[in-house]
């Protein structure tokens, strides 16, 4: 007999008390508001409040607060052009038709052929391999690890889950390091907690290292901020290199390893590659491929070549792949998690511009610039930037983060004369980082801190030094290295 999926009503009650509410009070809104206005801002934080409470999952939690705004009258369905002045009202339609939702949908099926072939576990053991002789070198490897494939796989939970976390528990058993033991302090500990920053890291340098990046570089083009592929790497790439250098070794020094040396290592790796044999063909289709679309992203940010618009690339990479039979079809009808973010990505970024056009944003930017007469940039600015980082512990997900407050920030930062380039990489940087707060920060933060290897109040200690550490390395240096490459 079938049976009803489960739903979560009670995750319902708060969206839904917060979205009448503040429909309610729509007569009582500020000065220089309209009601459309403010009616959009009612629908969109019920939304937003229902991705942290999830009645459903993101993307039909999404929906339903698409479906409310065209029920409510602020949106149509289809595009509406208004005979007298040529004003053209977008319908919700037009929110499926935004590129940075499609390349993010095009690269997680990219990914799929990373661990469909095996590419991604025979570059973790050549890593390991290379770099395993000692505990920190296993840091160090699975680090270097989540960069090369930060540029691979744009889901940091399904890099996380589906090659760091593997190998490095294998590793970690292999010493006799076992979860929810004394046990767990030989190495597995350390070990899981460098994972988890070294994917803190290849999130924060590309801009497919996560969906929130690709929210912030949405949100950041509604006030004229364009973020490319190269761009965006060209900023991150000294503060994500010196965190690289320190991170492990403040890891090593604060939460160390019983184990230090770990001369088996090397053989545990090559036995590994030794059982995969020599590099299969579909590896090499996939890693020309994956080569070929980092290159024509970097080109396109560099000639601004219409053809080569990076949407297109992950199109263009993805047919390669079913061309060569390295994909099929069905591999990428597949995954879900490809067609789950381009519905939430998309409305989510439609709703948001929602605002904007009603002129909410406007009117927010202003009302705080007022308040804040007198009051230097770099200070807002950093208020800004700490406020975006420390917020996060009261959210469970990243994207719904960036989504409520990265947008209204930079708008602030700009109106009290912050320099746009450098407020909007910023902000997004910091929407990366922030997740070395909570055990629900993210989605490989819920993966790592439940592995039974590290304690929640380490978790939460530990994170929280790192935190600081983080905001020095990207508020300072990668401030300044943005001034030097002309951001700002």
């Amino acid at each position: 007999m079938k049976t009803l999926e489960k739903v979560n009503y009670k995750g319902f009650i708060l969206p839904l008390v917060i979205g009448v509410i503040l429909w309610c009070i729509t007569p009582l809104r500020p000065a220089g508001l309209s009601a459309p206005a403010w009616e959009m801002f009612a629908v969109f934080v019920a939304t937003i409040v229902g991705c942290i409470t999830k009645p459903l999952p993101i993307g039909g939690t999404t929906l339903i607060g698409l479906i409310v705004t065209v029920l409510v009258g602020l949106a149509p369905i289809k595009d509406v052009v208004d005979p007298k002045t040529g004003k053209v009202t977008t319908g919700i339609l037009s929110a499926f038709s935004n590129s940075a939702s499609w390349l993010i949908a095009m690269a997680f099926i990219m990914a799929y052929g990373i661990s469909k072939t095996g590419l991604g576990n025979r570059i973790a053991y050549w890593m390991i391999k290379k770099f395993g002789k000692k505990s920190i070198g296993i840091g160090y490897a699975i680090t270097g690890l989540e960069l090369v494939l930060g540029a691979l796989i744009p889901s940091n939970s399904a890099r996380t889950g589906g090659v760091v976390w593997p190998v490095t528990e294998s590793i970690s058993k292999d010493y006799d390091s076992h979860p929810n033991d004394p046990s767990r302090k030989k190495i597995g500990a350390y070990l899981s907690f460098t994972a988890f920053h070294a994917n803190i890291l290849s999130t924060a340098l590309f801009i497919t290292g996560a969906a929130p990046n690709m929210v912030a570089s949405q949100m950041a083009a509604q006030k004229n901020y364009n973020m490319t592929w190269i761009s965006w790497f060209t900023a991150a790439i000294v503060p994500v290199l010196v965190a690289t250098v320190i991170i492990p070794v403040v890891i090593y020094k604060i939460f160390p390893p019983e184990i230090k040396e770990t001369p088996n290592a090397k053989k545990w790796a090559s036995d590994r590659l030794a059982k995969m044999g020599p590099v299969t063909k579909p590896e090499m289709i996939m890693s020309i491929v994956f080569l070929l679309a980092i290159i024509l992203w970097v080109l396109s940010g560099i000639f601004k070549i219409p053809q080569l618009d990076s949407t297109f690339v992950a199109f263009l990479a993805v047919g390669l792949l079913l061309l060569t039979g390295v994909l099929t079809m069905k591999d990428a009808l597949n995954q879900t998690g490809a067609w789950n973010i381009l519905i939430w990505l998309s409305i989510l970024i439609f709703m948001a511009s929602k605002l904007i056009s009603f002129g909410f944003i406007d009117w927010f930017s202003k009302t705080i610039q007022t308040s804040l007469h007198g009051i230097s940039w770099q200070i807002v600015l950093a208020v800004l930037v700490i406020l975006m980082f420390y917020t996060h512990y009261f959210f469970a997900s990243g994207t719904a983060h960036i989504t409520a407050l990265y947008l209204p920030f930079l708008s602030v930062a700009v109106a009290t004369g912050a320099p746009l380039g450098l407020s909007a990489m910023l902000l997004a940087f910091t929407g990366a980082i922030n997740a070395s707060t909570t055990h629900y920060a993210n989605g490989p933060a819920s993966i790592l801190a439940t592995t039974g290897y590290i304690k929640q109040s380490e978790w939460w200690k530990y994170n929280f030094i790192l935190g600081i550490l983080y905001l020095l390395i990207f508020g300072v240096i990668g401030t300044l290295w943005m001034k030097v490459i002309g951001i700002w």
